[in-house]
């Protein structure tokens, strides 16, 4: 029976913190009655990954441990696009990790790797993810003092740079009415209490009052409506693209005014309410971002609250179908002069806060990551070379992937996309 310790490469600075991947390990453990090891002398070392961000983190986890013999398994969100870790793991649970857990601990690892869930570095058989998700698990304390309870997983919108929507299937609990009470004793009790699942506010989701804060669309939160602060204290909307051209491309027809009347509403009750955006969309212009300072301008009109506007650059997810066209840097100096305008121009207002996405050089060494790939290899895309993470079994195959990213392509404006193009153009020929 091999020795087996937990790696958290999520909060590497603290081994007093752990993550909910590696708090449903040692759940596991517990009741398989298993004990965990020292990881500098075990033989097996199970080591969580939120995404294929977490690589560097993992790779100084695993350094300072200094143990050369253990065998290292990869889990987590992360372990969905396994192959930048191959350099570093033996192998991957991808998808949900019940089922590789048993195995691992009543039959070992040899017939563990053997599953169909699991990627093994050098390997040529397909990947199928693990669907069946721990609906038993306890809540969970996660670090930032919120307990989160499981609603969903995955997603059933699929919007096309979203992963999640993209590498598994849409899974609801099968136990709504035993999550609703667990959540209402943790809130009574006076826990903080956030529902883990894409959309809150879904049909059929339960409805449970005094949540930290809910993620929602703003078609599906129109039905709740009118919420109360002691429901929510939060609602964070993903908004996703700059202007409505994109949102309704990626498959999130956000209208402006739509947006901007249920916002100014749930302000008025005392509802926080943060608006995500996304940076460096395939197809994106610059004029996609004069629609910002429409938004804002029209939020100088509030009389209560403020908006967080968060954006985040656009990262190329090898599930999705908006892997594949080139990757582009062209956001940040349309943004850089939106911010500019808010900031130092007339748009500043205090009923908006604006946090900014990363610039290119990050945003590029993030991308190579998620889709294990050259800055070479993320210029040209990926219509007619497959990924290497393209060995795990996604919800669609590659040749659908690419289908789909020029659909997407071609529902945007052509005039706008042939103006880009004519101004990169003329930009070129003036360097020259």
């Amino acid at each position: 029976m091999h020795s087996l310790a937990i790696v958290d490469s999520n909060y590497p600075r603290d081994p007093t913190v752990a993550g909910m991947a590696a708090t449903w390990l040692r759940w596991e453990l517990r009741r398989a009655g298993r004990a965990e090891t020292d990881p500098a002398s075990a033989e097996i070392l199970l080591c969580t990954v939120s995404s294929p961000q977490g690589v560097k983190d993992l790779q100084r986890c695993l350094r300072q441990i200094g143990n050369k013999t253990a065998r290292v398994i990869l889990g987590g969100g992360g372990a969905y696009a396994p192959a930048v870790f191959d350099p570093i793991i033996h192998a991957a649970c991808v998808g949900e990790g019940p089922r590789f857990m048993r195995t691992l601990l009543t039959d070992g690892l040899e017939a563990a790797t053997a599953l169909p869930e699991v990627w093994v570095p050098n390997e040529t058989r397909p990947v199928i993810p693990a669907r069946d998700f721990p609906w038993d698990l306890p809540p969970v304390n996660h670090p930032d003092g919120t307990v989160r309870l499981f609603a969903s997983r995955g997603c059933r919108f699929r919007c096309l740079f979203c992963q999640t929507g993209w590498e598994n299937s849409y899974r609801p609990t099968p136990h709504p009415a035993v999550l609703a009470a667990q959540a209402q004793a943790l809130v009574q009790s006076g826990r903080r209490v956030a529902i883990v699942t894409n959309d809150a506010a879904e049909k059929g989701m339960p409805r449970i009052s005094g949540q930290a804060f809910m993620s929602a669309r703003v078609d599906n939160l129109a039905a709740l409506e009118p919420l109360s602060r002691q429901f929510v204290k939060n609602i964070r909307f993903g908004v996703e693209g700059v202007s409505e051209r994109l949102r309704r491309a990626v498959g999130k027809p956000i209208l402006n005014d739509e947006l901007l009347e249920m916002s100014a509403g749930l302000l008025a009750r005392g509802i926080g309410v943060t608006w995500f955006f996304i940076t460096g969309l395939p197809g994106e212009h610059d004029d996609d971002y004069l629609e910002l300072r429409y938004l804002v301008t029209r939020l100088k009109a509030l009389s209560k609250g403020c908006i967080m506007m968060v954006f985040h650059a656009f990262i190329p997810q090898p599930a999705t179908p908006l892997c594949v066209p080139a990757l582009e840097d062209a956001y940040w100096e349309p943004f850089d002069e939106f911010r500019r305008w808010f900031f130092h121009g007339p748009g500043f207002t205090r009923r908006v806060q604006i946090m900014a996405p990363s610039k290119y050089p990050f945003r590029l060494r993030r991308a190579k990551e998620s889709m294990a790939a050259t800055e070479y290899d993320l210029r040209r895309g990926w219509w007619s070379r497959d990924n290497p993470n393209w060995r795990v079994q996604y919800l669609v195959a590659p040749d659908k992937l690419r289908s789909l990213a020029e659909s997407y392509l071609s529902a945007l404006d052509r005039k706008q996309l042939k103006a880009k193009l004519e101004k990169t153009c003329a930009k070129k020929k003036a360097k020259r």
